[in-house]
């Protein structure tokens, strides 16, 4: 037998784990050749499946399902089968799950040994304690929301705020069966988050700064969920649709959403244009020129104003500060008379829109009435000089 041949199997017959049962690299071979032939197994009848369930007209949603439950279930036997055909039994797996991993550190009967000794089977059921309360906490903001939130017609700010603390619970509650699991006590949880601390006074202030002040929005509701907001120093415009511990998404008037880090909501200056009310007011500035007549000038603005359905033509006794359209004179220009109009609409989010709609229904009465808009002039004189 060549040289090279007889090492090349005497790596094979290498043990590389033992747990009372070695396992050669040998086995580790078959094992993951079989494991990744079922995965191609897998995929394949991933496409072939999904075609017969076109076929058969299923909705997506059930297709998918359907697909996630046959990769399951493909890769489970799979698994079984390549462990059967590397010569591995079941038991090692029982083995190797129950093995402390405490032990690679402290090795048995060492001074470090612990008395809780941490295993992969407890790492994986605090993953499924966790992953399980995750699920069961979507399934009750569900509940809650559609059978009861609804049904008493609460505001949707206080819904979010009411199934966000529901959904925190939850997830406080498995996290903290999930550590009994393992054997964390609360001293090590003690121990834990005083590191936690020194990392934050170290490295992790900015997003301890977003937490606080994820808690901050959310609690104290300086913006809520629909709010149209305008954050002048980042140029951002458009409507809060969610407030999450991290950061806030906004949605912007072209459906982008753009994800804000909550500390900039709280330092920055935030303009809220729905905080207490819808109401909006528009100012439309315009110049005209100085032969102009400038009653003639107010009483087209204003017509154009009342012409208007959107516009607020005469306010009621609940709108507190409101007024009709009017105009204001505001200034002598270098060359132009500025006017102003303001006026009243009932929906802030149809700013845009209507301040538009008046800018041409402006301009259709200054060519009605004759009125003219000038272009900045000069007046420049030459000097002649003498030689």
């Amino acid at each position: 037998m060549p040289e090279w041949l007889q090492q090349l199997q005497n790596i094979l017959q290498t043990s590389v784990i033992t747990l009372e049962e070695p396992v050669k690299v040998i086995q580790l071979i078959k094992l993951i050749g079989t494991f990744a032939g079922f995965l191609l197994a897998a995929r394949l009848l991933r496409r072939w499946f999904r075609r017969f369930l076109i076929r058969l007209g299923l909705a997506e949603d059930t297709q998918n399902r359907l697909l996630a439950l046959l990769f399951i279930i493909v890769m489970v036997v799979g698994t079984v089968l390549a462990f059967r055909f590397a010569g591995i039994s079941n038991t090692f797996l029982d083995k190797l799950f129950q093995y402390p991993l405490s032990d690679l550190f402290h090795p048995p009967g060492g001074n470090g040994a612990v008395e809780n000794k941490l295993t992969l089977a407890g790492l994986f059921y605090a993953f499924i304690i966790v992953l399980g309360m995750f699920v069961l906490s979507k399934y009750a903001q569900w509940v809650l929301h559609r059978q009861v939130l609804q049904a008493f017609q609460i505001a949707e700010h206080t819904q979010f705020l009411l199934l966000r603390f529901l959904h925190f619970s939850f997830i406080i509650f498995g996290l903290l069966i999930a550590l009994s699991t393992i054997g964390v006590s609360f001293a090590s949880l003690a121990l834990i988050f005083g590191g936690l601390s020194i990392g934050i006074g170290f490295g992790l202030q900015n997003i301890a700064s977003n937490l606080i002040s994820g808690f901050i929005l959310i609690f104290e509701r300086p913006i809520k969920i629909g709010d149209l907001v305008e954050i002048m120093e980042l140029d951002i415009f458009g409507t809060v649709g969610s407030i999450n511990l991290r950061s806030t998404v906004i949605v912007a008037l072209d459906e982008k959403e753009i994800i804000v880090p909550n500390s900039q909501l709280i330092s920055e200056p935030v303009h809220n244009l729905t905080h207490q009310s819808t109401l909006f007011r528009l100012r439309i500035p315009v110049g005209v020129s100085y032969g102009s007549d400038v009653e003639l000038v107010k009483q087209a603005l204003l017509e154009a104003a009342q012409e208007h359905p959107a516009v607020i033509k005469e306010p009621t006794p609940t709108m507190k500060n409101v007024t009709a359209p009017f105009v204001r004179f505001i200034s002598f220009g270098e060359s132009s008379l500025g006017f102003e109009l303001l006026a009243w609409i009932p929906d802030s989010f149809k700013r845009f829109d209507v301040a538009s709609d008046l800018h041409f229904m402006i301009w259709e009465k200054f060519k009605e009435y004759e009125i003219k808009i000038p272009f900045p002039q000069r007046d420049v004189h030459f000097y002649p000089t003498e030689h």
